[in-house]
Formats: C-alpha cells, structure tokens, sequence
C-alpha cells in the first residue's frame, strides 16, 4: 500500500517543508537518519566501467549506489546523485519500482542522500543511469542547498561552512584532495630516504626555533604559560645529539600570531627537518631534488605546472643568488659596501621602510622584500642570508655579517627556509642574548633564550643541515590557488559577531563664530589617510584616498573639527578648504595593515571611514552586492582615513612612513 501524499501546502519556508517530509516519512515507520547502507559501487567507477555502453541499451548488472541528490526532473523521475567520486542518474519508473518504492520520491529534496539499487542503462540520449528497483532515503537534509548548482559563490560561506563549498564546488574537493595526495607523497618519499617522523610538542614553555610572534596559553594543573609552537627544530636538534637517527623530520602544524594574508594563515603546515653531516649545499640539492620528483608525480612525469600566467619549472639545479648580490642586480646598491648607517640612507632613497634602530641585517631584509622578492618568479635559492635575522644559522666562513643560510622561492613567495645549523654552543648562547635584548626593547617576534638547547649543544650537536617547507604555499603553487584559505580545509576565520559602529569622540570647545579656527590647537588633532601603497597602483590609491576623506568628512561632519576655512586672496577671491588641521598621508605594505589599524582606531573609539576593492566594482548597486558577501576581516583595504589626536592617532600609524 503507497503511503498518504505528503502534506506541505501553505508551508512558504522551505526547511519547514523539508521537516515535514521527514515527519511524514517517521510517520510511515521509516527511518529518513539510517544506521547503513549497503552501497557496491562509486558513480565514478561505474562511469568507467561502461563507458562504452551504447547508447538506449541495458545490462542485467545488480549495483547499489549511495550519494547526495543535486538534481530532480520531471518530479523524481530523474535523480542526479553525487557521491565522493562523481555522479550518475537514477532513472525511477513504475516499470521497474513498485507503489511503495515510487512513493518514497515524494518525500525527498535537494540535498538529501539517497540509496539506489537497479540495473546499469545508458539513455536513448547517452546519459549513463542507474535503473532503479529501489530508492531510500538514507539521510535526510533539513537545510536547503545553495541556489546556484554551478557552484556556492559566496567566499565566506565556502570557507565558514567547508561542507558546503565541497557539496558545490568540485574543484574545491579537488584542490583538498590534492593537498592530501602532496602530504602522503612527502611522507611516503621520507621514508624512501630512510628519514624517521616525529612529533614535537605543540606546547612549549619557551618560544624558539623561529622570529615570530606566538600564541600563549595558560596549562592550569601545571600554574604555567606555554607557547604554541612556532617552530620544532631546537627540538629536532636535541633528537640528533641524543643519537636518535641521522635524519629526523616532521610534518605538523605551527602557530603564528600574525595577520591573516592571501599568503598567510595563523595555524599552518610545515615540514621540517634536520640532517646529520649536512651543510646548507646539501639541503639545496635536497630541496630541489625533492620538489622536483614532487611535481613530477602530479603532473604525469612533467617538471613544469601552471600558476597563473607563469609556467613553473622545478627541474633542478635551480638559479642561485646571494642576497646581497641580488640587491644589487636590482637596484645597483651592494650592501656590503657600507655599514648601517650609510645603508640605511641608501634603503630610503630606495623608497624602504626603515628605522634608526635597525641593524645592517634588518635592513638587507628590507632592501630584499622591497625589491627583489617579488621578481623570483621562477623557483630560484636566495643564499647567504645575514646574521642579523639567521641566529640559528652558522657564520659565513668569509664574511661574518652573513650566514650559510638560504630561502627558496617561487612566484615571488617564500617556500623554503634552510641553513647549516649553529653548533657551537658559545656563538649560539651570544645569538640568544642579542635576540633577548631585541625582545627586552619590544621585538615581540625576537626568540627568547633556551638554556637547556644551549647544553644540549655543550653535549654535542654534530655538524648537520636544517630545513622548513611550507606546505600550505606549496599546495598553493601545484593547485593554482590563489588564497592559502583555499588550500586549508578550516582556515583561521574570525568568529562572527554583530561589529559595533566606530565609536565618535564629540570635542566640546568654546566657539568663535567669526573665526572658528581660533578655538582649536592645530597641532592637537589630525587628518590621517593609510593607503595601500604597495599592493595597488597610484591611480586607484589616489581614487581611494580622495573618496575615504570625503567620506570621513561627510559622515563625521560637526562643530569646529570639521570647518570650512575661506581663504581671500588679494584680489578678492575665495579659496575654501576643510578645517585647519593638516592631512598626512601614510603608505601601508597591505590590506592586512590597514585593517589591523583599523580595529585600534576602532577599539580607541577614533572616527574612520574606509575605502575598499569592492567599492570600485561598476556601479553602486553591484559595490553594495559585492561587499555584502564578504565579512569585515575579508575585504581587501585601499584605503583609512582618520581624524583624531595627534598623540592617538600616533599610536595607530606612527609604523607607517610618510606616502610619497
């Protein structure tokens, strides 16, 4: 006997019509949440396996197929049903499905799994199709699926709820997917080399092994702070001096309390590992060799993949420069010519951001990351890496301001990190004191000091070569992948919650009608623009600082801060200006600084009004539509402009240097 006809008229929401399908379904003793199912075949095998069936013919082949349905015709005649490895059509008709099973169709929606057992046919139109006996709801959906089935479009729905984006985007199954097959060939090539895994503690009571800011937690039982693990190598070296193995590695995550980037997220993957009678040569050969067969494996015996616009080869040997070296092919300075302070002068007429208290290290970082890095597009080793930023790293044999370091990079992005390791525990223990001075000054990303590593050393470290790889940037380049979100299944997000306005600092002063500037120090408050300076070009920074002034003028507007000033001429005409305080534009190095600037303007309760990418799109309709499907944290900043005390504001953008 069929089942009643389900009731769901009047019912406009559409999760209450799914709940009342599955009501109805309990009600005529079924179970729509099964315990199993006995599926015998994938879609994708199937697909394969009668590939040559001709088309409107049939086979007496038993299958049971299970999957989720992402499409309906001719009211459940047609089912499409994907499962992890494709999809197939289920064809249900009264020839071959009784009253009862026939039934069942009525109780299913977009989105719910379903069980299939029949024959293989392939259509008089060529579509290959399960023809079914029986149909079972095995699990029912009681949220309906995104509209579009080419595919969720809204970024921060695929990356806050992963299981949608993988029900609607094939390519990003595919690229996770990828990521899994790259980490189990990494492993796998390992243990080919005679390599031994390890794990590390992901908690540690003191920061090391890499610059970096980290998170700290607090252990209760044990009354202490830990830090996560920014690094697992002063753990690997102490695995070689007790003797272990002659080659340890690891693959695990790392925490790092920085900003969040294309290019970066704070919990990521990482590689790492350290080789007995190794130097800094070896690893590059390592590297490249490693990276090499890596791409060969994905691309069918090819060196070469596509990122982009670029081709991508990673047959070794690879191009080497030294750092120094590559400043200068680039910019005519080699750095080795002057000391700090004459290097300092030069970075600046170069455009860098640099400090006085820099040292000449830190400003060969800086000349690099200005000008060179982003030209390395093909895989290329950048050697000798200053002691100033290497204080693991064994001195240069020659020239003791460098170190036997290097770094790997690919489309203008760091992949690699690698050097001799330090072993000499005297030189070692000054490289900590100088690095616990940085951090005592407010280096927040300065190692700290670890005695016990020291006397490990004193014990004895034979001579040996470290590495790190990124995987998550690895993954990036061999999947075409444009953000490191894609290539995480559950990046870093932050939580949603309503964001208050920014709150206004109302300024009560005695007025002068007449001259209204006379009631306010012009030295005490400011206009302030931090613009993208590096990531976009001057046209669209030049659009987006005039529009973020206006806009903080338009919306802020009120007693003296914002006056009009009419300046005469001696001919009599009029020149007006907003306000007497003077506008000072800053230059950023990205969206990720001008946001972080713009949660303390916002927490300091300073006035602000932004100017983003989305902002730019066609007209205003579509500018509306397009920041709408991004959160806060996701937009991509061109713009902040800022009106407050000059000592407030200060505080948010005295990092800044001026935008010229």
């Amino acid at each position: 006997m069929a089942d009643a006809q389900v009731k769901t008229e009047g019912l406009t929401d559409p999760r209450e019509a799914r709940r009342a399908k599955r009501d109805a379904y309990k009600a005529a003793g079924k179970n729509p949440y099964a315990y199993n199912y006995p599926k015998t075949h994938d879609a994708g095998a199937l697909q394969a396996k009668y590939a040559d069936l001709p088309d409107g013919e049939e086979t007496t082949d038993e299958v049971a197929i299970a999957g989720r349905v992402m499409a309906m015709r001719n009211n459940g005649m047609f089912l499409d049903v994907k499962d992890t490895s494709g999809r197939i059509q289920v064809f249900c008709h009264k020839q071959t499905m009784n009253e009862d099973q026939l039934a069942n169709l009525q109780y299913l929606d977009l989105g719910d799994i379903v069980g299939a057992k029949g024959t293989m046919r392939r259509t008089p139109r060529g579509e290959l199709s399960v023809r079914a006996s029986e149909v079972e709801l095995v699990t029912k959906s009681l949220e309906p699926l995104p509209e579009k089935h080419h595919g969720l479009t809204d970024i921060e729905t695929r990356y806050r709820q992963r299981y949608l984006d993988l029900i609607m985007n094939d390519d990003s199954a595919k690229t996770l997917l990828k990521r899994s097959e790259i980490t189990a060939f990494l492993r796998e090539y390992m243990r080919k080399l005679g390599a031994v895994e390890v794990e590390n503690p992901i908690l540690q009571p003191i920061m090391g092994g890499a610059s970096a800011k980290p998170f700290i937690t607090q252990h209760n039982a044990l009354d202490s702070e830990f830090y996560l693990k920014v690094a697992a190598e002063l753990y690997l070296k102490r695995l070689l001096v007790g003797g272990m193995t002659e080659h340890v590695y690891e693959i695990g995550r790392y925490f790092r309390n920085e900003g969040v980037s294309p290019k970066h997220n704070p919990e990521f993957t990482m590689m790492e590992g350290n080789v007995l009678w190794w130097d800094y040569t070896h690893v590059m050969e390592f590297v490249e060799t490693l990276l090499s067969d890596l791409v060969k494996h994905l691309n069918d015996g090819a060196t070469v993949t596509t990122y982009g616009e670029h081709e991508l080869d990673f047959a070794g040997p690879w191009p080497r420069e030294t750092m120094c070296g590559s400043i200068e092919k680039r910019t005519g300075i080699n750095p080795l010519d002057f000391d700090a302070d004459a290097l300092r002068a030069k970075a600046l007429e170069k455009g860098c951001e640099v400090t006085d208290t820099m040292k000449w290290g830190e400003i060969v970082a800086e000349m690099f990351d200005e000008h060179v890095e982003h030209t390395l597009i093909q895989p290329t080793h950048i050697t000798h890496l200053p002691y100033d930023i290497s204080p693991l790293a064994k001195l240069d044999k020659e020239d003791t301001r460098l170190t036997e370091r290097f770094e790997s990079f690919c489309n203008g992005w760091e992949i690699a990190n690698a050097f001799t390791e330090q072993n000499d525990p005297d030189i070692q223990q000054a490289s900590f004191d100088l690095q616990a001075a940085a951090r005592d000054a407010g280096d927040e990303e300065a190692q700290m000091v670890d005695d016990d590593y020291v006397t490990a050393l004193k014990v004895g470290l034979p001579p040996n070569g470290g590495y790190g790889i990124g995987i998550d940037r690895l993954t990036m380049l061999l999947t075409d992948s444009t953000n490191i979100r894609d290539v995480i299944c559950f990046p870093t997000l932050k939580p949603l919650k309503t964001n208050p306005a920014p709150k206004v600092v109302s300024q009560e002063v005695n007025v002068d009608a007449d001259q209204p500037h006379k009631n306010k120090d012009e030295n005490e408050y400011r206009f302030i623009v931090v613009v993208n300076g590096k990531e976009e070009s001057i046209g669209r920074v030049m659009n987006a600082l005039g529009h973020s002034m206006a806009g903080l003028v338009g919306k802020e507007a009120q007693g003296e801060d914002f006056c009009f000033i009419d300046y005469k001429d001696g001919s009599g005409e009029v020149h007006s200006s907003i306000s007497h305080y003077p506008v000072i534009a800053v230059k950023a190095k990205n969206s990720n600084q001008i946001l972080t600037a713009r949660e303390k303007a916002k927490q300091a309760g300073i006035s602000f009004v932004d100017f983003t990418d989305t902002m730019t799109i066609g007209g205003s309709e579509e500018q509306l539509k397009a920041t709408s499907e991004k959160q806060t944290d996701d937009l991509n900043y061109i713009a902040l402009a800022l009106f407050g005390k000059t000592s407030d504001l200060k505080d948010i953008t005295g990092k800044f240097s001026l935008y010229k």
